[in-house]
């Protein structure tokens, strides 16, 4: 039973998730069936494309497919991808030569011909190895995988019959994250060597556009965020492509000199270095001079937008004692400094939050009610001015502490080391209350004891 993209974000995130991954996967065996048919040149395209939205989809929301899709069917997923990757940077290779075919002389021409040639050997060879892998995998994995996501098995609480968060509140979240994985990747690229962050930068991109794309027509700014990650995309793309035509083309030079072809390989690569210099100047003045800034930064807001629609306004979450700071080296962290303060009240404490993340300063309201594993929960952004008018009530009730936050399989965990006193302790948001999420290998011996709900490590209890 098919849903529509509107339905879909109004359903809990178990059950629409899975629904996404199997549109995605019907749309790779579509695909796939027109690979055979030599008069149709995007079949490729298409069939990677789906693969991409698929692997994407069960990335994204590999915490609520659990059960029905884990580590091994994400490695072969990736090895399905993997396997179309050389025909595919192959075709990219000799769209880009020919494209350009005449812009050399008739010294250069002859060894550009003769590496287009070799180009097309490869691509030859790559199609029938894609073929056959493709042929030999797809099939059985694409019944394996629609047999697993059409069934799975969730506990719902009476009082929570939706079964979970709404893919509308995980989604905002995602969004949120995403953008500033973004950012991040972008403020790293400071000239056009740096390619790594870049390359980096442009998976992140394509990931932000698989979460929003499914849902563009029915999110508030979603169209237009969409096409903006597309021209971002095509100049890191362009970008990328250059310099690793350049790359390779160097490697060949080493083996031609002195021959015919040398001429031609070095007029290639001038080429290849040149686009890679303009695409990195379109990319510095169009993002890198601010636009990535303010384009992130209206992602999140439509990111708060879409959670706030299915947002259930409760925060589940685990706490732990540790006995000092782990060890994170090896691991992807992102570190924030947080200053936080109360304002007081009998029955309503307002939390005032000041989050730095690489010198971005955001500021937040919050109302916390209730106590245990699960509490009421409701967030929203402020501005600095309002910040800094509310942040006078709260002197003699503040916190400060560094944040560091650890992504480890399905959990977030998030170590908190106070600045103002000596107490480390590790947070970890749960999707339910009866989820359980052990402390992983790098915590576990640190862990002292839970404190989930103890007054003491209550961080309005702890502001002084």
């Amino acid at each position: 039973m098919t849903r529509t993209t509107a339905e879909l974000l109004d359903q809990p995130v178990e059950r629409s998730a899975r629904w996404l991954a199997l549109r995605f996967l019907e749309e790779a065996g579509a695909a796939h069936a027109r690979l055979d048919e030599a008069d149709d040149a995007e079949a490729l395209h298409d069939f990677r494309v789906a693969l991409r939205r698929l692997r994407s989809t069960v990335r994204a929301y590999r915490r609520w497919l659990g059960g029905s899709l884990g580590p091994k069917d994400r490695r072969r997923l990736k090895a399905l991808a993997g396997a179309t990757g050389a025909s595919r940077d192959a075709e990219v290779q000799i769209s880009w030569v020919e494209e350009r075919l005449d812009r050399f002389d008739r010294h250069a021409r002859p060894g550009v011909e003769s590496f287009l040639s070799r180009l097309r050997e490869e691509k030859a060879e790559a199609d029938d190895e894609m073929r056959r892998e493709v042929a030999k995998d797809f099939g059985r994995e694409r019944w394996r995988l629609a047999r697993r996501l059409r069934f799975y098995r969730v506990e719902v609480e009476l009082d929570d019959p939706a079964g979970g968060p709404l893919l509308s509140a995980v989604l905002g979240r995602l969004a949120r994250e995403t953008a500033d994985e973004l950012e991040r990747h972008l403020k790293r690229v400071r000239s056009v060597d740096d390619q790594d962050q870049a390359h980096e930068a442009r998976i992140t991109a394509k990931r932000l556009r698989y979460l929003v794309e499914p849902f563009a027509e029915e999110i508030e700014g979603g169209a237009d965020a969409v096409k903006r990650i597309k021209k971002l995309q095509d100049v890191l793309g362009d970008m990328h492509d250059a310099d690793v035509l350049a790359s390779r083309v160097a490697e060949e030079m080493e083996d031609a000199r002195g021959k015919d072809d040398e001429a031609g390989l070095r007029a290639l690569q001038q080429e290849a270095l040149a686009a890679r210099a303009e695409r990195y100047g379109q990319l510095e003045e169009r993002w890198l001079s601010g636009g990535a800034a303010e384009f992130c930064d209206e992602v999140r807001e439509m990111g708060r937008r879409v959670a706030a629609t299915g947002q259930p306004d409760r925060e589940i979450e685990r706490k732990y004692l540790l006995r000092r700071m782990p060890s994170l080296s090896g691991l992807t962290v992102e570190v924030r400094e947080i200053d936080q303060g109360y304002i007081p009240g009998e029955r309503l404490v307002e939390r005032l939050r000041r989050v730095r993340v690489d010198g971005n300063v955001t500021y937040y309201r919050t109302i916390k009610l209730g106590t245990g594993i699960s509490r009421f929960e409701l967030e929203e952004e402020t501005d600095e001015r309002t910040f800094r008018r509310l942040w006078e009530l709260t002197k003699g009730k503040r916190v400060r502490k560094r944040r560091y936050r650890v992504r480890d399989g399905a959990f977030t965990w998030e170590i908190d080391r106070f600045r103002d006193r000596r107490l480390v302790l590790a947070e970890v948001e749960l999707p339910s209350e009866d989820t359980v999420a052990e402390p992983p290998v790098w915590l576990r011996r640190l862990v002292v004891r839970d404190v989930t709900g103890e007054p003491e490590y209550v961080n309005a209890n702890l502001a002084s």
